[in-house]
């Protein structure tokens, strides 16, 4: 059985939290381009941003970052981690979205096939339910929110002398050494 087997009011609930899913997935590409053009050096960097889907966002910025001048090494390194964790969240939203959904032993879930070096059936099933989905929306917030801090800091070390209403220095602890 699949998806569209399921009555419409049933599916409903699950679709809505797909689309919170799906929106909040956009907002972190979102500010993984605006970071990017925070490092890029010129406007040739930066319009090689436009367009790109999450893994070439995180290179080119993770590019722009090895030679920003105004961050340190700890800075790029909590950049790294927490891109490599946006990916990571990231694919987990593809799980939802790049594929098939239908009823595996009775239970709603989406497939997609992955290299049998990445899953050895060749396949990658996730159970589809609004608890799910409502629980990746939550980890993409906060991983939206672990960028926003990191470029809120990228940005003060880039313009130290610049006061902007509304921008306010982040209160979250300092990143280590």
């Amino acid at each position: 059985m699949s998806d569209e087997d399921m009555p419409g009011d049933a599916l409903a609930p699950v679709h809505a939290a797909l689309g919170r899913m799906v929106y909040t997935a956009a907002t972190v590409e979102m500010v993984v381009e605006l970071t990017g053009l925070l490092l890029a050096a010129d406007q040739t960097r930066a319009a090689k941003l436009k367009g790109r889907t999450i893994k070439p966002l995180v290179k080119l910025t993770l590019e722009y970052a090895a030679v920003a001048a105004y961050l340190n090494s700890s800075m790029r390194n909590v950049l790294g981690v927490i891109l490599a964790d946006v990916e990571a969240g990231m694919d987990h939203r593809n799980a939802y979205v790049h594929g098939p959904w239908g009823e595996l032993d009775g239970v709603l879930s989406a497939m997609n096939s992955k290299p049998f070096n990445v899953e050895p059936g060749g396949f990658r099933i996730k159970t589809v339910s609004v608890e799910h989905l409502d629980r990746l929306t939550a980890e993409l917030v906060e991983l939206r929110e672990r960028v926003m801090v990191w470029w809120t800091r990228a940005w003060a070390l880039k313009h130290p002398d610049a006061k902007v209403e509304g921008l306010e220095p982040d209160t979250a602890p300092p990143y280590p050494e």
